[in-house]
């Protein structure tokens, strides 16, 4: 027995949500770069090209991960990717970093918690232990999202973001998708009769 048991989250994954293709870079990346520069939701200072996207893409798929979209209406309206974790890529392997993007006319309508549960599925389906993510501390909803399926904080990082002259803090929130056995509780004793 090896000490971990599974969570019980959904098997499945939500409606609408599918592995993403070449043919929807283009809308992924309007959907990254509606934040790009806010120094709220994103850490990234400037919108990403096509191109660029693309190799990011590419890269974490070529790595065996999941980069999955949401689509409503024939629309990509929102997507998630999972890469390895940044830091310590041998001993952390079967930790995965995620990422969601929800298109901003679609903030509010529940994209970003199903894209949440869908990176839960996709996590145990590519054999991670656990889920990280990186949040900017004023990014509100998406720690939100990642509370909505389980995840909590883990870490503050405090004035490591900087746009221009303004210094933002970072939160890592983690998800272990096997919990450790809790161990089995002290068997409680019954009070002395005699002891006064």
């Amino acid at each position: 027995m090896n000490g971990f048991v599974r969570r019980a989250l959904p098997a499945t994954l939500p409606r609408g949500v599918r592995e993403s293709c070449e043919a929807d870079l283009p809308a992924m990346m309007e959907i990254f770069n509606e934040t790009a520069g806010t120094g709220a939701n994103s850490p990234v200072t400037r919108p990403m090209t096509l191109e660029e996207v693309t190799f990011y893409i590419n890269l974490y798929k070529r790595d065996g991960l999941p980069v999955y979209v949401l689509e409503r209406g024939g629309e990509v309206v929102g997507w998630l990717s999972i890469n390895r974790f940044s830091w310590g890529t041998q001993a952390c392997r079967n930790t995965g970093e995620t990422a969601i993007y929800v298109r901003a006319d679609r903030h509010g309508s529940g994209i970003g918690v199903r894209l949440g549960h869908a990176t839960v599925i996709l996590g145990r389906q590519f054999g991670l232990e656990t889920l990280v993510a990186w949040i900017m501390a004023a990014n509100v909803p998406s720690q939100h999202i990642v509370q909505s399926i389980g995840a909590v904080q883990w870490a503050r990082l405090p004035n490591i973001a900087r746009f221009g002259e303004e210094r933002a803090d970072v939160l890592l929130f983690g998800l272990p998708l096997y919990e450790t056995l809790a161990e089995p509780s002290p068997v409680a004793t019954a009070p002395d009769s005699a002891a006064h």
